[in-house]
């Protein structure tokens, strides 16, 4: 997840329903069994999500061509 060249931005699905939109290379850390998102919301703080990858139900996967960003 995350590492391709250019960045295409996606949503990650998780277990629980959550979706969380990656929309930038910055927003996440890479790990064996877990990534970590981090962003600043609209209102000024600092949020992280971290997805156990056993939890990941799917992966949106934009294209780059779109003209509105991922849901969220």
């Amino acid at each position: 997840m995350g590492q391709a060249v250019p960045f295409r931005p996606f949503t990650v699905t998780m277990s629980s329903g959550r979706t969380v939109a990656v929309t930038g290379p910055e927003m996440i850390i890479l790990g064996k069994r877990r990534d970590t998102l981090a962003w600043v919301d609209e209102q000024g703080w600092d949020r992280h999500v971290i997805i156990e990858h056993s939890h990941i139900v799917s992966v949106d996967v934009y294209d780059s061509h779109q003209t509105s960003s991922p849901p969220e």
